[in-house]
Parts: structure tokens; sequence; C-alpha cells
């Protein structure tokens, strides 16, 4: 008797040990650009819709304009809309979102808010967040969004759905991007500097994604340690994955003119994704 509660014992205190050293573990891996938790338990649900059903009718700009549905009324101020097109080398810029609508590439469908983009590698359609942010002051983007005619290729390109960009003078990169790739998947794109073709990006498979999937996806600045986090839930398969990274000590330099980017971002040419979005805002 005496015998077994002495193994009992040194087996709790095996256990409590094997904990602290996880502990210690997790806590000083600081070579890892990023914490991965794959089987996420839903933090956002007030947040995610219901998976809609297909859009059957579209409305011209006489008829209903974006600003008239009420769940972007906000966002839209602030905002503006910019697109690029001849294979990324001409920009157009819309500011006025809250009077601006074009039958071709920012009308409503239903009650979504549907962008339009051509089917030229490099052309985009974007709304382009108008704040400039910092890190370690928490900002949020979110929405809730189906993409549409998304290409198909053997290339590990496709489309950029989500940003966090800086227009800071030198800035040839984004920092960070969600993409879809032709291999039916969404991926995280961390850069470690903001100067184009140097350095080296970490890509991280998120979750299955294909052509008219329904994507909830959330990007935030946390409030301290320099970090981002990216959280998206594929809602066809209910399929979730979250990670945080750390954001590498070069892009410190350009603090301060931060900002979200969501649209439709086609990376190789022959297709033209349309994006409809249910939800979308910012917090900050």
């Amino acid at each position: 008797m005496i015998q077994r509660i002495k193994n009992k014992n040194y087996n709790k205190i095996f256990l409590i040990s094997g904990v602290v050293l996880t502990g210690l573990l997790v806590s000083c891996g600081g070579a890892s650009k990023s914490i991965d938790s794959t089987n996420v338990k839903d933090a956002e649900s007030p947040f995610i819709l219901p998976l809609h059903e297909d859009i059957k009718e579209c409305f011209s700009c006489d008829e209903k304009k974006p600003i008239h549905l009420d769940q972007f009324k906000t966002v839209l101020t602030d905002s503006k809309l910019q697109q690029y097109k001849n294979g990324g080398k001409s920009r157009e810029e819309f500011k006025k979102l809250d009077t601006f609508c074009d039958d071709t590439i920012f009308k409503v469908c239903g009650d979504a808010m549907v962008l339009q983009a051509t089917d030229d590698k490099n052309d985009r359609v974007e709304f382009r967040q108008l704040k400039n942010l910092k890190l370690n002051d928490q900002s949020i983007l979110r929405f809730q969004a189906k993409f549409e005619n998304l290409p198909n290729s053997n290339d590990r390109k496709g489309v950029t759905l989500a940003q966090i960009h800086n227009d800071a003078q030198g800035v040839g990169r984004p920092l960070f991007r969600v993409e879809y790739t032709g291999e039916n998947e969404l991926r995280a794109v961390l850069t470690d500097t903001y100067i184009k073709y140097e350095g080296e990006s970490t890509n991280d498979y998120l979750v299955g994604f294909r052509d008219g999937h329904e994507l909830y996806c959330k990007l935030e600045i946390l409030e301290s340690g320099n970090q981002i986090s990216v959280y998206v839930k594929n809602i066809n398969t209910g399929k979730s994955k979250t990670k945080i990274y750390t954001v590498d000590n070069k892009w410190l330099e350009k603090d301060g003119d931060f900002y979200f980017k969501t649209g439709a971002y086609l990376q190789v040419a022959g297709k033209a994704p349309r994006v409809s979005y249910y939800s979308l805002k910012y917090s900050y």
C-alpha cells in the first residue's frame, strides 16, 4: 500500500515536471516565425455568418449602390477602391465610396457587395483601408466573402485575398498576405524585409479552398510583441486555422505606415476573379 502511494506521487511529480518543461519549450521558442493552432475552437462565431446561397440577382448602379447595404456603411467611409489594369501597370483610385458604384467592378448582387477583377496577370481590384496603423496598437480586418472564378493551374500562384501592406517610402512588397493557390489551398506568406527581391518569405498552408468557396478571415495586428495573427475558416468545409507571427526587425523601420487590403489580386493570367462580400469591417 505504501509502495503504491509512492508511485502515484512520483507519477504526479513527473507529470507536473513535464508540463513545466513543455511550457518552457514553448515560451523559449523565439526562433520560430509562427505559432500554429490547427484545431481551433471558433472564437469568432459572433462574426461568422451561415453559408450563403448562390446569388441570382445583381442590381444596376441606378437601382442600388453598395452604400445602401447597412453592414458596409462604416467600412466604405474608411476605404478607397484601387483598380490596376494593363498587367498591373496602370492604377485608378476611387475615394468617395459612399457615392461610388460601377456596374463593371463594384456593385450589389443580392445582399452582397461585389468586386470584379479582370483576367490579366497582376490586375486587381481591392479595398485599401485609409488609416495608417502601428504595430502594438490592436487593429483588425474581418470579412466573410465568396471567391469565384479562381484560376486552376500547376503554379503555386493564384489570387491574393488579403494583405497587410505599408506605404512608407522604399517599401516594395507587403508584410503579409493570404492567398489562394492553383493547388486548391489557402496559404499565409510573411516577408522578413520590405526590400523587393531580398530576404526570405515564410509560406504556411492554412486550409483547403476551392473556386466558389466562402471564407471568413480575420487579420490582426496584436497589441504587444510586434506580432500579427491570421485566422481563417472555410465556411463550406468547416475547417479553420490560426497562426501568430512575429514581425522581423527590418519592418520596424517602417512602423506606423501599415494598412489592410482585401480584394482580388490576380497573380496568373486567364481568369477574372470575383469577390462577393457578406461582411467587411475594420476595428481599432
